[in-house]
């Protein structure tokens, strides 16, 4: 694990929705000590939502506290996915695909859009109830943070501890992580 501390910054993330002129897009800043999120701010200009957090001190949405949905099964949750471009990596397009099709025969609705971090903090608010993701991991820490100190479940697909380096995650309320991740373990490998 990687020791210090270093800030990462998302000057646009969803910056393709905010060249197309789609609202859902952020500003986000995350302290990172040793390896982990201890602070996020996440700012959705055109919405006027600031969703805050730090370690230990609960997460936010203008000053309000956040929790994760109470839900207890998956047939209603509503789940997320922000994948890269697919074209890019075959084998990722693969998993993704056979991931959200075992997630849509599993949960109510599933979406899959960017910014990821919106989706985290949607989980974070009990809007959404759950957020797989396959790559880029290290990029969405301030969500993983929200998530976290919402009361939210953050591991890897495999059933590991959330790492900043790792190469997946589920960020989900309690009572529908368990079944989302037994959907989602068998496409987490490539």
């Amino acid at each position: 694990m990687a020791t210090g501390e270093w800030w990462l910054i998302d000057p646009v993330g969803g910056n393709v929705n905010a060249v197309h002129g789609m609202p859902d897009w952020n500003i986000g800043v995350s302290l990172v000590r040793d390896g982990r999120p201890v602070l996020a701010v996440v700012y959705f200009p055109v919405l006027d939502e600031m969703f805050t957090a730090t370690e230990g001190g609960g997460a936010f949405l203008n000053g309000v506290r956040l929790r994760v949905s109470v839900k207890t099964s998956l047939d209603g949750a509503l789940a997320g996915t922000g994948q890269a471009q697919p074209g890019h990596d075959p084998e990722l397009a693969k998993r993704m695909g056979s991931a959200f099709a075992a997630m849509t025969n599993s949960a109510l609705y599933v979406r899959v859009s960017v910014p990821v971090t919106h989706q985290l903090a949607q989980v974070a608010a009990g809007r959404m109830d759950l957020h797989w993701q396959f790559d880029n991991v290290r990029s969405h820490a301030a969500g993983v943070l929200l998530v976290q100190e919402a009361g939210g479940v953050v591991i890897d697909i495999e059933g590991k501890p959330w790492e900043l380096a790792g190469e997946s995650y589920l960020a989900a309320a309690p009572g529908v992580h368990a079944a989302a991740l037994e959907v989602l373990s068998a496409w987490a490998v490539g």
